[in-house]
């Protein structure tokens, strides 16, 4: 938000908060694209990053009259960009795709050296869900996923058949995918970092 907004802010919120549209617009202008930023970068859909935002928007209109003139506008809209994605997690529970999308982008988050403090808390949960694993699924996964082992040279020194290892490695996918998506309160903590970082 600019130094000039900063000075007039608490009248451009009293404005909105008395139904001014004109004002609702502008403060939307100022906040659209952080919103759209940080809901892309932990989605990577541009159709979900708008349906945020646009949400983010609604929220914000429908809730004016809960807005504090005494506060700066940016933590009020963090709190409802948090419990919309908040309620994200919750439909990606319920749908498989989705569930197999985000956790296909969060590994892709985790492997970027873009935010680092984003990095170190994703691969915080993601090291979570591997220690979550029997004994057997877990070392053949990190055989696989971090000494880059074939699964012939993982069935040779695990001394298993490779179609067992083939079977391990799916069973140990398919378990971190749910550990990441089930577990809304670690998620969620990785959300509000994320929200901090693009928005503060």
């Amino acid at each position: 938000m600019s130094s000039e907004l900063s000075n007039n802010e608490k009248g451009l919120l009293l404005q909105l908060i008395n139904g001014d549209t004109d004002a609702f617009a502008e403060i939307y202008d100022l906040y659209k694209d952080r919103i759209f930023a940080f809901a892309f970068t932990l989605t990577k859909s541009k159709e979900i990053a708008e349906e945020a935002t646009q949400e983010v928007f609604v929220k914000l209109w429908e809730k004016r009259d809960q807005i504090n003139t005494e506060y700066p506008l940016t933590p009020y809209i963090k709190k409802i960009t948090y419990n919309y994605i908040i309620s994200f997690f919750r439909k990606v529970k319920l749908d498989k795709q989705l569930q197999q999308n985000l956790y296909r982008n969060m590994e892709a988050l985790r492997n970027s050296n873009e935010d680092e403090l984003l990095q170190k808390e994703l691969n915080k949960l993601y090291r979570r869900a591997i220690e979550e694993l029997p004994q057997q699924k877990r070392t053949a996964y990190l055989l696989s996923r971090e000494q880059h082992l074939s699964y012939e040279e993982i069935a040779l020194q695990m001394g298993l058949s490779k179609n067992t290892v083939r079977n391990h490695m799916t069973e140990a996918i398919q378990f971190i995918r749910t550990y990441i998506t089930n577990h809304a309160d670690l998620a969620c903590l990785v959300l509000a970092i994320c929200i901090h970082r693009k928005m503060g």
